[in-house]
């Protein structure tokens, strides 16, 4: 089977993030794709491999988007205000594009290379804005963790209205990043 004309793997993927971004990531099957092109299941197999190569470049682009945003919101702050910043540019991408956000943490079965390589930028990203903090090797793991987990959680629980109390959910964000930076200056070695 030859591929339609006009139809390559730009089009595959950009319509795969569309669905994705906008009906979520489970949404995205052959079939469904399919569908939305309005062409036969087996013609998108002379594009793609299968649907775990697609669900990568999806993941693949998610994570290079959150990267970019990630490393702009950090542009000319430090310390601190560098670690609220890119906390508040992670919850924004979460927010925006909650289906980009969740292929960020669930790549196919077989993430690529550069799927791998982008995440470890954003690893080194934070591992950079927690430096002045002096950590040990371990410390800076367990620091990141919980960082990530932190922000992790408030996207988790905000998501699924988690929060029933009517204050706003920056300020809790906040207020915990506070205190999170505060444990970290305890911890500065003279």
């Amino acid at each position: 089977m030859s591929p339609r004309i006009g139809l390559n793997f730009h089009q595959l993927l950009s319509t795969s993030i569309n669905i994705v971004d906008t009906e979520g990531w489970e949404a995205l099957t052959i079939s469904y794709l399919a569908k939305k092109l309005t062409i036969q299941p087996p013609s998108i197999y002379n594009h793609i491999k299968n649907l775990d190569e697609l669900k990568n470049s999806v993941a693949v682009y998610g994570i290079t988007q959150l990267y970019e945003k990630l490393c702009e919101s950090v542009e000319g702050k430090n310390n601190e205000n560098a670690i609220f910043a890119l906390a508040f540019a992670y919850l924004d991408y979460a927010r925006t594009h909650p289906g980009l956000y969740k292929a960020t943490l669930s790549p196919s079965q077989t993430p690529g290379d550069e799927y791998r390589l982008t995440g470890n930028k954003i690893l080194n990203l934070i591992n950079e804005l927690l430096k002045p903090y002096n950590l040990t090797d371990i410390e800076l793991i367990h620091a990141v963790r919980g960082f990530r987990s932190l922000l992790h959680g408030f996207v988790s629980l905000e998501k699924s209205d988690g929060f029933g109390i009517n204050i706003p959910i920056d300020e809790s964000v906040l207020f915990v990043l506070k205190n999170y930076v505060r444990n970290l200056k305890s911890d500065i070695k003279q």
